[in-house]
C-alpha cells in the first residue's frame, strides 16, 4: 500500500509540477514577436540546434511586437529596411501572418491538452476511489 501511496504522490507531483511550469510561461503566451534580420549566420546541420546569427553581424533588422491581450502592435525597423528592403518588409509581414495562425493552433491544442489532462485526472480519481485496498499479509 505504500508502494502505492508513494506512486500516486509521485504522479501528482509531476503533474503539479507540469501545471507550474505551463502557468509560469503563460506570460509568453501573450505576445507574438516576429524578427527578420540581415547579417552572417551559422547554420546548424545538427537536428533540433536552431540557426543561430552571428550577434556582431546583425546591424539591418525588423521587429514586430503583438500583444496578443491587447492588440498592440509595435513594429520597429532600421533605416536601411524602410527606404531599401521592400521585399524583406513584404516578407516579414507574411512571417507576421504565419505567426498569427500558428498562434491560434497552439492554443488550440493547449486546449486539448488541456482538457486530456483534466479528463485523466478525473479518471484517476474514480478509479482511486473505487479501488479495493488489498488484504495485508499481516495478521
Amino acid at each position: 500500500m505504500a508502494t502505492d501511496d508513494n506512486k500516486n504522490a509521485e504522479q501528482t507531483s509531476t503533474f503539479k509540477d507540469f501545471v507550474d511550469k505551463a502557468i509560469a510561461h503563460l506570460s509568453n503566451l501573450t505576445r507574438l514577436e516576429v524578427n527578420t534580420l540581415v547579417g552572417e549566420y551559422e547554420f546548424n546541420k545538427v537536428k533540433n540546434i536552431p540557426t543561430t546569427i552571428k550577434q556582431d553581424s546583425t546591424n539591418e533588422r525588423m521587429c514586430t511586437q503583438i500583444n496578443l491581450i491587447t492588440g498592440d502592435i509595435t513594429t520597429a525597423m532600421t533605416q536601411k529596411f524602410a527606404t531599401d528592403y521592400k521585399d524583406l518588409r513584404e516578407y516579414h509581414q507574411i512571417r507576421e501572418n504565419q505567426g498569427h495562425k500558428i498562434i491560434d493552433q497552439n492554443i488550440k491544442t493547449l486546449k486539448e491538452i488541456v482538457n486530456v489532462l483534466i479528463d485523466l485526472s478525473h479518471k484517476k480519481e474514480s478509479l482511486d476511489k473505487n479501488q479495493i485496498p488489498k488484504p495485508s499479509n499481516n495478521p
